[in-house]
């Protein structure tokens, strides 16, 4: 993040308030397409009936998509302040295309194939693709915040260190925090087959996406003040989002090698758990 003294950033100028307005109405688009496609044509994505799911009548779902508004809005005032208006939209508009296109990646895929261990949420009001954009904003603040913090810890470190820092204390964080919300009290996503290596009755991948996704977005976002120097607002965002959707194509090639090697070294599932969880 680099910005070690807290200073006030400068007003954004006219050419990055235009890269900022065009990302704003193309998440925008996208999330209520993603809406209407997701509640009113189910049948389309094969979308799974959420009956019996805690918490999962309309009102519901919208109050908890206020909660996630509520504390993202926080980050992003904090990071408006801090990075400036175009980093803050770079960052929460590459939340939700990073986020969203890597979970709906396999939640879709595990819909029309059996290869793929695949999973879905059981509530959103408004989505991306199908990723609930509660979920988009979660990594938005989780993810922002844990990149600050790593900054304060190593302010002098390399961006690889702090890129790893950053990724290990979010993933710390889903270490806990996603055997509680898959359990039947909570149901906020299902997993619909297991991974053959498991902690927690969680799939080791979740946790291993977790570390690579804020990893490579916090060193891509550690470059972005220098593209925006030699590029321009415009080119130096495309150059971003560009970086960011081949690092998707990486990490799809990498957990499908994944998945191949250990189906075949290991015939059985395990997981690794303690008390029952």
């Amino acid at each position: 993040m680099t910005q070690a003294h807290l200073e006030p950033a400068p007003a954004a100028t006219a050419a990055e308030r235009r890269v900022m307005a065009a990302l704003c109405i193309l998440v925008g688009l996208g999330v209520i397409l993603s809406t209407v496609l997701h509640h009113l044509f189910p049948q389309v994505l094969h979308v799974p009936p959420n009956v019996g799911v805690p918490h999962s009548t309309l009102p519901e779902q919208f109050a908890q998509d206020l909660g996630a508004l509520a504390l993202a809005y926080l980050c992003a005032r904090h990071a408006w302040t801090f990075q400036g208006g175009y980093r803050t939209v770079i960052f929460l508009a590459g939340s939700f295309v990073f986020t969203g296109i890597e979970e709906s990646m396999w939640i879709i895929g595990g819909r029309f194939s059996d290869f793929l261990d695949s999973y879905y949420f059981t509530r959103g009001g408004l989505w991306f693709l199908e990723t609930p954009a509660q979920a988009c904003l979660g990594w938005f603040f989780l993810a922002y915040g844990c990149m600050f913090m790593a900054e304060i810890i190593f302010p002098r470190a390399h961006v690889l260190l702090r890129a790893a820092a950053a990724a290990a204390l979010a993933m710390d964080l889903d270490l806990w925090m996603d055997p509680i919300m898959t359990r039947q009290e909570h149901r906020a996503w299902v997993w619909l087959n297991p991974d053959q290596v498991n902690l927690f009755s969680i799939p080791l991948l979740n946790f291993v996406g977790w570390f690579l996704l804020i990893f490579l977005f916090a060193i891509v976002y550690e470059y972005l003040p220098g593209m925006r120097r030699r590029l321009g607002p415009a080119r130096a965002a495309l150059r971003f989002f560009g970086i960011l959707m081949l690092f998707e194509i990486g990490i799809l090639v990498f957990f499908v090698g994944y998945i191949v090697v250990e189906r075949r070294l290991l015939p059985e599932p395990l997981n690794f758990t303690i008390w029952g969880i």
